[in-house]
């Protein structure tokens, strides 16, 4: 017995009419009485009596319908649950700190993903410490977070380091440099990344230990959106080099140490450190 015609003869059960019935489940009058004829021959009964009123269900019918409901719900609790083992099965997931996918080498995440099936296959980012809380928390195997973590028990390993630079518009009196200061910014127009991106709160920090408040007038949840407001002088955006010059923009150099770390981290008591420390040799 195919369970699809369960559905078809709930439907036509709620609907008493058999066009109205064919029409939601997308199938001609004619096939949708043929098939609760077939029905009705394989469960040998008659499940509707067909009158003008439509087609009225009889006592099997009516046992039926409520033996369907009950089929239904112990068919959704299955998937359910099929849904939950296969979960288990693959439960190493990865998480990306906010800005860290711009700068990681996808190709081979992707790859060493194909080819370990018990890794969960979801791209999602989040705040850069929801990342390394879920990591802790053991929900997460394996985090791209960025910064390096203070906590101790989680194992951190340098992925990538980009120099945090000061994109500037052609015209602009800081566009021939090569290096600029901190402490040089104050006073211009600033464009800079979103509060939930590290670079957005080591930038605020940078500059209050230089003497100043800068002037944001704008804050972003990409790079390329920095690169577009400072190509329409806005003003001067604050970013990772993650962008290549124009000849309209061009990315001047922080003085200082002013980068930006991409670490990966996991619990070196987890349950999967030695798919993480695999995980790490492959894409370093």
């Amino acid at each position: 017995m195919n369970t699809k015609n369960f559905k078809c003869f709930q439907v036509l059960y709620e609907e008493k009419n058999l066009v109205p019935a064919a029409k939601k489940l997308f199938m001609s009058p004619q096939g949708l009485g043929k098939l609760i004829k077939s029905l009705e021959d394989e469960l040998d009964t008659p499940l509707f009596i067909r009158s003008k009123e439509g087609f009225l269900p009889t006592d099997a019918g009516m046992l039926f319908y409520e033996k369907c409901l009950e089929l239904e719900k112990s068919f959704q609790d299955l998937m359910i649950n099929l849904e939950n083992v296969r979960n288990r099965e693959r439960r190493f997931q990865i998480g990306f700190a906010s800005g860290s996918i711009r700068v990681i080498d996808i190709d081979k995440i992707q790859q060493f993903m194909d080819e370990n099936p018990a890794i969960v296959g979801a791209w999602y980012e989040q705040d850069n410490a929801k990342v390394k809380e879920r990591v802790l928390d053991g929900e997460l195997g394996f985090g791209f977070a960025i910064g390096m973590p203070e906590d101790n028990r989680l194992k951190a390993e340098l992925i990538k380091s980009e120099d945090m630079v000061l994109y500037v518009y052609k015209g602009h009196p800081f566009f021939e440099r090569d290096v600029i200061s901190v402490e040089e910014i104050k006073g211009n127009n600033i464009i800079s990344m979103s509060s939930r991106y590290r670079i957005h709160q080591d930038f605020l920090t940078a500059c209050h230990m230089n003497g100043f408040h800068p002037n944001i007038v704008g804050n972003v949840n990409e790079g390329f959106s920095i690169f577009r407001l400072v190509q329409n002088r806005v003003g001067l955006g604050v970013s990772p080099k993650i962008l290549k010059d124009t000849d309209d923009v061009r990315a001047v150099k922080l003085a200082g140490d002013y980068s930006w770390d991409v670490y990966g981290i996991y619990r070196e008591d987890g349950a999967d450190v030695e798919l993480a420390k695999k995980f790490i040799s492959f894409i370093k």
